[in-house]
């Protein structure tokens, strides 16, 4: 203790304050990260680097985006035939696959008997694009993102989306309550086999 005693400034209420200087290796990590952080402003803060972290971004974005339209270019999606999709909609164990799907994924925006909340009601006669199996099908598989439905044909796999769409095309005239009003043009159904 005897070795501070020349060192200290203040003493007040038996509490000395010493005057030592901080350890060489602690101001050499704070010089350094002032040094550091000067550097990064200027480097990639001002944009003097060679490219920004947003051009590197978009970059790797469109290379992205390039090759999963290369794998759907070399992997159409074809849809199955209007007659499976119409004898789908007739078979209990296909509509039991896709009732559960039906609930996982569109009923949020259909209404959980498909009358319609944000999307349209799917159980009338009228359709906003079209009504055939073919029309459904490309609905449900492309989407219609500028409207707020998303393309689930990638996402599901081919027999759940088959599935989905003969489920969608056996509610035709099911008739919920408090359904939405039909939006569209009339389409007429096709006939179901074995209904």
């Amino acid at each position: 203790m005897a070795e501070y005693e020349n060192k200290v400034l203040h003493e007040l209420d038996g509490i000395r304050e010493y005057d030592n200087p901080m350890p060489g290796w602690l101001m050499a990590i704070w010089w350094g990260s002032l040094i550091f952080s000067v550097a990064y402003l200027i480097f990639y803060a001002l944009n003097f680097g060679e490219g920004t972290m947003e051009a590197e971004y978009r970059g790797a974005t469109q290379e992205a985006v390039a090759a999963v339209d290369a794998y759907f270019v070399a992997n159409p999606l074809v849809p199955p035939s209007p007659a499976d999709l119409l004898a789908g909609a007739g078979k209990p164990e296909v509509l039991a696959i896709a009732r559960a799907r039906f609930t996982r994924t569109c009923a949020a925006c259909h209404g959980e008997q498909a009358q319609g909340l944000i999307g349209p009601n799917l159980t009338d006669d009228r359709w906003i694009h079209g009504g055939t199996v073919e029309q459904i099908f490309q609905s449900v598989a492309k989407g219609w993102p500028a409207k707020g439905m998303p393309p689930w044909g990638r996402a599901l796999k081919p027999e759940e989306l088959s599935a989905l769409v003969s489920y969608v095309r056996s509610l035709q005239g099911s008739n919920p309550p408090n359904a939405r009003a039909p939006e569209g043009e009339p389409a007429l159904p096709e006939p179901i086999p074995g209904k």
